[in-house]
């Protein structure tokens, strides 16, 4: 029922203080070898307008609160929907923006985005040119993607492909990982940890990019390929006999700031330790391409 009601929310939006979100457009270097010849644009948002993200690219995924907050999750933010505040594209940029706000029993508030319906790939190299928040504890932005329609059954063993995630106060690095095998509790994971060697994920954009095929998965930063995984290393528990299970049906991509959760449990990181005065922090986003090979 919750997020029935934000889904609705009629509330008027404020201004958002330039102070807060940057507005200026960032400079965009060349593209850094991002497809090779047999390769062709399906899909793009290069967020080159002003307002809420663009409703025929993008959807919100509220009923993430139904599970978030769960004893299994136990994240802090409450996900608003079609509120400026929250999620708002300016100056060349989408802003996804976590706040210190009171919101039905939470003390934060973020958003989360998918093309679920409006994207859909199967295979393909997915690029998105993104700078992280500012690196304090218990800030979880990611950038991933989930299927479509999960015909390997509930999560994981329908999989997950995850391309960024930061890890709160650890931006000199970055995350990837598979989700896969069988459905919860029966899952497992493959990570991997990227290092920056030079400026790291909140200091400057960065593109990060997923190679995906029937073979293999291979994850980029900035150009270079940094880890690859193939398909002898990952399966779904309801297609043994299909190697490519599950990462051979459409996936989307999904775009979320969340705040604390299991995702810290080994860490000494708390977002309630982070001063008022530090909040928003906002994952910016220059640009959302998708390529598939040429047929």
């Amino acid at each position: 029922m919750a997020a029935q009601l934000l889904s609705t929310n009629n509330e008027p939006p404020t201004k958002i203080q330039a102070t807060e979100e940057p507005l200026e457009k960032p400079t965009r270097p060349p593209p850094p070898s991002p497809v090779k010849n047999d390769y062709k644009l399906v899909w793009a948002d290069e967020f080159d307008y002003e307002g809420l993200p663009h409703p025929k690219r993008w959807g919100y995924q509220v009923e993430a609160n139904n599970w978030v907050h769960d004893r299994n999750h136990n994240e802090q933010q409450w996900y608003m929907a079609s509120r400026r505040e929250n999620s708002y594209v300016s100056g060349g940029t989408l802003k996804i923006i976590a706040r210190r706000e009171d919101w039905i029993g939470k003390p934060y508030t973020s958003a989360r985005i998918r093309t679920r319906g409006k994207g859909d790939w199967v295979y393909g190299k997915l690029l998105v040119r993104a700078k992280l928040p500012a690196g304090k504890p218990g800030i979880w932005p990611a950038i991933w993607m989930m299927p479509t329609h999960s015909p390997y059954g509930g999560w994981a063993a329908g999989g997950e492909i995850d391309i960024v995630e930061s890890r709160g106060n650890k931006v000199h690095e970055t995350l990837g990982a598979l989700h896969f095998g069988g459905k919860w509790p029966d899952n497992v994971h493959l990570d991997h940890t990227y290092r920056f060697p030079g400026k790291n994920a909140a200091e400057d954009f960065h593109v990060y990019a997923v190679e995906w095929s029937a073979d293999e998965i291979s994850w980029f930063v900035d150009g270079r390929k940094w880890k690859t995984r193939r398909k002898s290393e990952w399966w779904s528990a309801s297609a043994r006999k299909n190697p490519s299970a599950p990462y051979d049906q459409p996936f989307h991509l999904i775009l979320n700031v969340a705040v604390d959760g299991r995702f810290f449990e080994k860490e000494d990181q708390k977002a309630d330790r982070i001063p008022a005065s530090q909040f928003p922090q906002v994952m910016q986003v220059d640009y959302v391409r998708v390529y598939q090979r040429n047929k």
